[in-house]
C-alpha cells in the first residue's frame, strides 16, 4: 500500500514539474533544497548516516542547478551574489556533512530563506519572463 502511494506520489511530482513553467521549477528546487537540508538535520539528530549523506548530496545537486540556470548576462552583479552564496553553502553542505553539524546545516538554511522568499515574490507579471 505505502509502495503504490509512494508511486503515486512521484508520479503527480513528475508531472507537475514536467508542466511547470521555468519560474514555478526554481521555486520547486528551492522549496526541495530546504526539505533536503532539513531532513539531513533530522537523519543526524538520529544517527542515520546513509540518509544524511544522500539528502545532503541532493541538496548540493539542486544548488548546482540554481547556479547553472543564473543569468550572468542578464543578471549581473545579481547572478554574481548569487553564484558566490551558492558555492559558499554547497562548500558549507560538504562541511556539515562530514561533521554531522546540525547547526551549520540550520545557518544554510537561514541564508537560503531570503533567496527562496525574494524569489517567491516576484510579481506574476514579471514570473513569465524567466527563463533558462
Amino acid at each position: 500500500m505505502a509502495h503504490a502511494s509512494l508511486k503515486k506520489y512521484q508520479q503527480t511530482t513528475k508531472s507537475a514539474a514536467q508542466q511547470a513553467t521555468p519560474y514555478q521549477l526554481v521555486a520547486m528546487l528551492f522549496q526541495k533544497l530546504l526539505d533536503n537540508i532539513s531532513t539531513a538535520k533530522g537523519a543526524i539528530s538520529r544517527n542515520d548516516f546513509d540518509k544524511k549523506g544522500t539528502e545532503i548530496s541532493n541538496a548540493i545537486a539542486i544548488i548546482g542547478v540554481l547556479e547553472g540556470s543564473l543569468d550572468f548576462e542578464q543578471g549581473g552583479e545579481i547572478s554574481e551574489n548569487l553564484a558566490a552564496l551558492y558555492k559558499f553553502c554547497s562548500d558549507e553542505l560538504f562541511v556539515a556533512s562530514a561533521a554531522n553539524d546540525i547547526d551549520k546545516l540550520e545557518s544554510i538554511i537561514q541564508i537560503i530563506l531570503p533567496i527562496k522568499s525574494g524569489w517567491d515574490g516576484i510579481p506574476f507579471e514579471e514570473q513569465n519572463k524567466v527563463s533558462f
